[in-house]
């Protein structure tokens, strides 16, 4: 870090030491130098972006929504804003009908793309709408069965539906992908 103070104008050095910090998952480092690059060159959707899901990370979420917002505001077919605000307001269970709306969009401008019919199957399942959320997260799983998360989805939808030895073999596929997840281990212990 002391390489990078020297380089503390230089958007380029800012930027790849938060993205890197966010890979190694040492969010309070990214957040720095990210905060930083957009500081240096506030046009850089790829910043804004890598900034905004460190704060979702950290629970920031007002400051993470700031970002989303602007950045669909700025930008009408930014599919990647539209699809990570709508996850995160799933995740935290918020605005879902808005979530909804925002992920929909995101299939409208990217219809065959796993992560964002997922998004989309996800919110149709916090919203209960469960027969809608398993024709959207079958989907993705179609497009791409090596995502753990989107296995996990699947097997909660399955359980939810009472298709218990469906929902094992899910949470199964998920954890040979995710060996150390606890949470998905938990879930087959308890169907």
């Amino acid at each position: 870090t002391l390489v990078a103070e020297k380089f503390i104008d230089e958007f380029a050095i800012q930027y790849l030491l938060g993205s890197t910090y966010y890979q190694l998952n040492q969010f309070s480092d990214a957040e720095k130098y990210l905060e930083r690059s957009v500081k240096l060159s506030p046009h850089s959707v790829a910043a804004w972006h890598s900034l905004a899901i460190v704060y979702d990370n950290t629970g920031k979420y007002e400051d993470s929504d700031r970002i989303y917002e602007k950045l669909i505001q700025d930008d009408s077919t930014d599919v990647q804003a539209f699809n990570n605000y709508a996850y995160s307001l799933a995740e935290r269970s918020e605005n879902l009908e808005y979530a909804l709306k925002l992920s929909e969009k995101a299939i409208e401008l990217a219809p065959d793309n796993a992560a964002y019919l997922d998004t989309v199957g996800w919110i149709h399942f916090k919203l209960g709408h469960v027969e809608i959320a398993l024709k959207y997260i079958e989907r993705s799983v179609e497009l791409d069965s090596t995502n753990s998360v989107v296995l996990e989805h699947l097997g909660d939808i399955l359980g939810t539906m009472n298709r218990i030895d469906d929902a094992r073999a899910t949470y199964q596929k998920a954890l040979e992908l995710d060996t150390e997840n606890e949470r998905i281990q938990t879930k087959i212990d308890e169907l």
